[in-house]
């Protein structure tokens, strides 16, 4: 297998592939192994469509998956879904305490628009939050 240390850093993973990912970080902060049979329930899919994204997110250097074993993020794949959970939360909180949204339509938008809002819009509104809760207090 050709693997290139750097090629996940090229490629932009997809919506799908992110939510994957997400799913998987949120997992293993539980327990270290994750069973494809758990990111199914958790995203509500089937285990074809999680084998499908992990292959994928294996291919991508995200993730390690022995035969019949269990996932487990490498290295990269725990700070790229790190990245995704913070944006996602930034962008729900920002949602709720700036803009009065109902928390489960901020859930539902921020699940859109982490994934192409920039790392330095995200390190803006985090700068933005920590002021307008920093004024709070």
């Amino acid at each position: 297998m050709k693997h290139n240390k750097h090629h996940h850093l090229e490629k932009k993973l997809s919506p799908s592939r992110e939510e994957y990912l997400k799913a998987i970080y949120k997992l293993s902060e539980r327990t270290q192994l994750v069973r494809s049979i758990d990111i199914a329930v958790y995203l509500g899919v089937s285990k074809p469509s999680v084998h499908n994204a992990v292959a994928t997110l294996q291919e991508e250097g995200l993730v390690i998956k022995p035969l019949g074993g269990e996932i487990q993020l490498t290295e990269e794949g725990c700070k790229q879904g790190e990245i995704i959970t913070t944006k996602f939360q930034v962008i729900s909180e920002f949602l709720i305490t700036c803009c009065d949204v109902n928390e489960r339509i901020a859930s539902s938008d921020a699940c859109k628009i982490e994934h192409i809002i920039s790392n330095e819009a995200i390190l803006a509104l985090k700068k933005y939050l920590g002021l307008v809760q920093g004024e709070a207090l």
